[in-house]
């Protein structure tokens, strides 16, 4: 085995390797993200998926900061006339 396809093959094993991890770590979170955000009721065909409590929370409380600050920047646009002033 000459050294290139020494390293060939090192790297073949380290990029599978870390390519495993990567797809196991993405499918945890996925899995963590689904349970905390959605709630399941009924079984088979009648089952409905919805937002939690915690998802609804979590939406309202970003609308909220969202909406405050595009006020604040408009504001600091107007007051400022455009200029850069701060």
């Amino acid at each position: 085995m000459t050294g290139t396809n020494l390293v060939t093959s090192i790297i073949d094993i380290l990029v599978s390797g870390i390519s495993g991890i990567a797809t196991g770590v993405g499918q945890g979170l996925s899995t963590l993200a689904s349970g905390i955000f959605f709630t399941t009721t009924g079984s088979g065909a009648d089952a409905t998926t919805s937002l939690s409590v915690l998802g609804i929370c979590i939406i309202a409380f970003a609308a909220i900061s969202l909406g405050l600050s595009l006020c604040r920047w408009v504001l600091n646009f107007f007051t400022s006339l455009g200029s850069r002033n701060r």
